[in-house]
C-alpha cells in the first residue's frame, strides 16, 4: 500500500480570550505529554489545540505541551500528529491540571481512501463507512449496490435494475436512510422501491448496524444508512469535478458534474450545484438478454450555506427522476404459463437483442427533497440545530396487461414534512451528549387501481443521549419516546368507505460500553432497542405489486414490532500487519412482520402472479460480521469480509423466509502508488478477488412453501484497477471495476425475479474523474 501523508501545519492563535468574571480564577494551566498509546514514546511536534479558544501549540522535543492563562471550566483538546488518528479529549479544570494525551497509530491513513472497518472510538454499536477510492469504485451503481460489500450488508433485488440495502437480514421499513441529514421518505415499503438517492452526490456513506431507535427514531430496527455529501467550501474559490462512466453488459453511460464555490466578497456564503444523467439498456445474463430491463435517470441538486462564527444556515434541494423497465418475463398472462415459467431454467423467449427501449411494464419515479437547516452556538451551553425537510414522491406504474393508453394504471403520491431540533450540550466534565425532538407528517394518495389505501401518518418523538468518557473507558446511554398515529381511508369491496385509526407509542433505549485495553485492542458491548409500527401496506395491501410481479395481501390486525439487539465486538487496530473487527449480534424481534409466499398463485385481469401474505411471529436474528486485513508488505495486503445471518421463526420453531445466505468477500490489493520513475502516474492500484455467496439451505419447511427452491451458491470473480495521470498540472483519475469476470450463470436468493431469470453476467465499469480548479483558492 502506498501510504501518502500530508504535511501538518500548526496554526498559532493569539493567547487571548474573553474576559471572565472577577471571582473566576483565570490564571490556570493545563499541561502534559503527547504520547504513543502503546509504546508511550513522546510524539515530538504533535499539534494540540483548544478549538473553543482558537488556541494551538506544538509538543516540544520531550513531547510536552502546555496552555496558560485558562479560566475554570470544561475544554475539548484536539490532537493531531502525522501517521496517528486524530483524537479529542474532554477535560474540566478547577485548578492547574496535568493531563497526558495518548494517540493511536492510524495504519489505514491513505492518500486515496479511508476503508471501512476502522476503530470507531465514538460509538459502541458496530458500523462501517465507505468513502474515497472505495466509494469511487462503485460510481454508477445504485445506493444498495454501493454498500453491499460492507460486512453485514447485502441487497434485496428486483431484477438487474432495482436493489435496496439489507442490514443483518432486515430491509425496507426497518432500515432508515438519512439523505444529507433528512430521513428519506418515499414508498420505501416496497421491496422493488429502491431509494431515490443519487450516490454521485455522496462523499461518504456510513452504515450503523442493528437497532438504533434512540437517535434516529421509530423504525430503525435493522439499522441506519447515512448518505453524506461533502461539506460546503470553507475557503474562497471555485472548484469542480466531472465524472464519466461507461459499462459493458447493459451499455450504461453516465455523466455527473459538481461545482462549488465561495466568493471573496461574501466569505460567509458557500454554494454547490450537482447533476447526473444515466442511461442503460437491456442487461444480459451469462447467456441471454433480459428484455425490458433498461433504465434512465436525470438528477440534480443545489445547496446554499451561510456560516458565521456562532450561527449559520443551509438550504438544499434535490430532484431524482428515473424510468425503470420491469423484466417482461415476470409478467405472465395465465397460471399455466406462470408455473411453466418458474419451472424453466431460462425464460421461454431469450432471443432478444440489446435495446435501450423501455416498454410496458415500467415505472416512472420522481422524488423532491427540500432541506433547510439553521444552527446556533450557545457558548458554554453548547449548540442548537433545527432541520426541516419537505419531500414529495410520485410513483407511476404502467402495467403490461390491460394497458389503458398512455396513462399509468396506478399513481402513488406521498408528501412528507419532517422536523428535528437537537441541542448538543458542551462537555460537562467527562460527560457529553445531546437531546432533541422530531416530528413527521405524511399524506399518501393514489389514483388508478387499488393496492394500498389513502393514509395520513403523524409521528412525534423526543430523545436524550449521554456519553461518559475517561481514559480507556467510554459508557453511553439513551432513551427515546415516540408516538405514531395512522389514519386510513379505504373503500371496501362492497363499496363501503372505512376510516380506521391506529395509535402506537413506545420507548427505545440504548446502553453501550467501549474499553480500550491497549496493545491495539478494543472491546465493545451494546444493548439497544427499537420498535416499528406496521405500515399501511402491511395492514391493507390487496392487489398486484407491480414492480415485484406479485400479488400481496395485508393483515389489518397486525401489532407493532419490538426489537432488542445485543452486540459484542472486538477491534484489533493500528497493527502494521494484522487488523480486524469481529462483532456478534443477537436481535430479538417480538411480533416480526414478514411477507410469506402462499400457494396457489393468483390470477387477475392483469395476469398471473405469485401470491404473498403478511404474517407475524416472534423471531430471532443472530449472526457474525468479520473484517480482516493482513499486510504482506506496506503495498500488498489482503482484505476479507464475512457476513453470516441466522433467523428463526420462534412461533413455529422454523427458519424464516427471505434471509440472506452466508457471504464471503476477499480481495488481494496491490497499491504501488507510482510506477517506476514515471512521475506523471500516481495513486496506482490493482485488486483481484471475489465474492462467494453460499446456497441458502435454511428455509421454512413447516408452514410456508416458496415457489422455487433456493438457488445454488456462486462465486463471482471481481477486480479493480486504476491510476491518476497528470497532464501538466491537471490530474485525471482512471479506473476499471470488473464484476463477475468469469461470466458465471447464477441466481441470487434475494432477487425477487429469481423465479424467472438468471442474474447479470460479466460487467466492466470504466470510470474517468476530472477534478477542476475553476477559480483561485485562498
Amino acid at each position: 500500500m502506498a501510504i501518502g501523508f500530508q504535511p501538518l501545519q500548526a496554526q498559532f492563535m493569539p493567547d487571548s480570550m474573553p474576559e471572565a468574571p472577577d471571582e473566576q480564577d483565570c490564571g490556570l494551566t493545563i499541561s502534559g505529554k503527547v504520547l504513543d498509546h502503546d509504546s508511550r514514546v513522546p510524539l515530538v511536534g504533535a499539534t494540540v489545540s483548544i478549538p473553543k479558544l482558537q488556541r494551538a501549540t506544538v509538543a516540544d522535543e520531550y513531547g510536552n505541551y502546555h496552555f496558560h492563562h485558562l479560566c475554570q471550566g470544561s475544554y475539548t483538546l484536539k490532537v493531531t500528529y502525522l501517521g496517528y488518528e486524530e483524537e479529542t479529549f474532554s477535560v474540566k479544570i478547577t485548578s492547574s491540571t496535568v493531563r497526558d494525551l495518548q494517540l493511536h497509530v492510524d495504519s489505514r491513513q491513505l492518500s486515496q481512501v479511508e476503508v471501512i472497518g476502522n476503530r470507531l472510538s465514538e460509538e459502541a454499536q458496530s458500523s462501517g463507512t465507505i468513502s474515497g477510492r472505495e466509494l469511487e469504485a462503485t460510481r454508477g451503481l445504485s445506493l444498495g449496490e454501493s454498500i453491499k460489500n460492507i460486512s453485514g450488508m447485502s441487497t434485496i433485488q428486483t431484477g438487474p435494475t432495482i436493489s435496496k440495502p439489507v442490514i443483518h437480514g432486515l430491509h425496507s421499513n426497518r432500515i432508515l436512510i438519512l439523505n444529507n441529514g433528512v430521513r428519506h421518505e418515499g414508498q420505501q415499503w416496497g421491496a422493488e422501491h429502491a431509494p431515490e438517492i443519487d450516490p454521485f452526490a455522496a462523499s461518504e456513506i456510513k452504515v450503523v448496524k442493528g437497532a438504533a431507535g434512540v437517535r434516529y427514531g421509530a423504525d430503525a430496527i435493522g439499522g441506519v444508512v447515512l448518505v453524506e455529501p461533502a461539506p460546503l467550501r470553507d475557503c474562497v474559490g471555485v472548484n469542480g469535478e466531472l465524472n464519466l462512466l461507461g459499462t459493458t453488459n447493459n451499455r450504461q453511460g453516465a455523466v455527473s458534474a459538481t461545482v462549488d464555490g465561495k466568493a471573496a466578497k461574501l466569505p460567509a456564503l458557500s454554494w454547490r450545484l450537482q447533476g447526473t444523467l444515466k442511461r442503460a439498456g437491456n442487461a444480459r445474463t451469462a447467456d441471454y438478454y433480459l428484455q425490458n430491463t433498461g433504465f434512465s435517470e436525470a438528477n440534480f441538486s443545489g445547496a446554499l450555506g451561510y456560516k458565521k462564527e456562532n450561527f449559520g444556515a443551509e438550504v438544499f434541494y434535490s430532484q431524482f427522476n428515473t424510468r425503470l423497465g420491469i423484466l417482461k418475463a415476470a409478467h405472465i398472462g395465465n397460471l399455466t404459463d406462470l408455473y411453466n415459467a418458474i419451472a424453466r431454467d431460462r425464460p421461454e423467449q431469450t432471443s432478444y437483442d440489446f435495446s435501450y427501449t423501455i416498454e410496458r411494464p415500467f415505472q416512472d419515479v420522481t422524488h423532491h427533497l427540500l432541506k433547510t437547516k439553521a444552527y446556533l452556538n450557545t457558548g458554554d451551553a453548547g449548540k442548537l440545530e433545527f432541520v426541516y425537510g419537505f419531500q414529495r414522491n410520485i410513483r407511476e406504474e404502467y402495467d403490461a396487461h390491460r394497458a389503458s393508453g398512455t396513462n399509468p394504471e396506478l399513481t402513488l403520491d406521498i408528501t412528507t414534512h419532517t422536523t428535528e431540533t437537537v441541542w448538543e450540550h458542551a462537555p460537562l466534565g467527562n460527560f457529553s451528549g445531546s437531546a432533541g425532538i422530531s416530528t413527521i407528517y405524511q399524506n399518501n394518495i393514489y389514483s388508478g387501481r387499488y393496492f394500498i389505501p389513502y393514509f395520513r401518518n403523524f409521528t412525534a418523538g423526543a430523545f436524550i443521549i449521554e456519553k461518559w468518557r475517561k481514559d480507556k473507558l467510554q459508557l453511553e446511554g439513551g432513551v427515546r419516546y415516540d408516538f405514531k398515529k395512522l389514519n386510513i381511508t379505504k373503500r371496501e369491496r362492497n363499496a363501503d368507505i372505512i376510516r380506521p385509526e391506529y395509535n402506537f407509542n413506545n420507548i427505545s433505549g440504548t446502553l453501550g460500553a467501549l474499553y480500550d485495553v491497549g496493545y491495539h485492542l478494543t472491546f465493545g458491548l451494546s444493548a439497544t432497542s427499537a420498535w416499528r409500527a406496521p405500515g399501511a401496506n402491511e395492514l391493507f395491501s390487496d392487489g398486484v405489486h407491480h414492480g415485484s410481479a406479485s400479488y400481496e395481501r395485508g393483515d389489518r390486525n397486525l401489532n407493532a414490532e419490538q426489537a432488542y439487539n445485543f452486540e459484542a465486538s472486538v477491534n484489533y487496530y493500528g497493527n502494521q500487519r494484522l487488523n480486524g473487527k469481529l462483532s456478534l449480534y443477537n436481535n430479538f424481534i417480538n411480533d416480526y412482520i414478514y411477507l410469506a409466499p402462499v400457494q396457489p398463485a393468483t390470477l387477475t385481469i392483469r395476469g398471473a402472479f405469485p401470491t404473498f401474505e403478511y404474517k407475524q411471529a416472534d423471531a430471532v436474528f443472530k449472526g457474525v460480521d468479520l473484517d480482516l486485513e493482513y499486510r504482506f508488505t506496506p503495498n500488498l495486503y489482503l482484505e476479507s469480509r464475512t457476513s453470516i445471518v441466522r433467523a428463526t421463526n420462534k412461533d413455529l420453531d422454523d427458519h424464516l423466509v427471505g434471509v440472506p445466505a452466508d457471504r464471503y468477500n476477499n480481495m488481494l490489493r496491490f497499491e504501488p502508488g507510482t510506477i517506476g520513475n514515471i512521475k506523471s502516474l500516481t495513486d496506482t492500484y490493482v485488486a483481484l478477488g471475489g465474492t462467494y455467496v453460499a446456497e441458502q439451505t435454511r428455509v421454512p419447511t413447516k408452514a410456508e412453501q416458496d415457489y422455487m427452491a433456493p438457488p445454488a451458491g456462486a462465486f463471482l470473480l471481481n477486480m479493480e484497477l486504476g491510476t491518476t495521470v497528470h497532464f501538466g498540472k491537471q490530474p485525471v483519475e482512471f479506473g476499471i471495476t470488473g464484476n463477475n469476470l468469469l461470466n458465471t450463470s447464477y441466481r441470487d436468493y434475494l432477487n425477487r425475479f429469481r423465479y424467472f431469470a438468471d442474474d447479470i453476467g460479466r460487467m466492466l465499469l470504466f470510470r474517468v474523474k476530472v477534478p477542476l480548479s475553476l477559480g483561485g483558492n485562498k
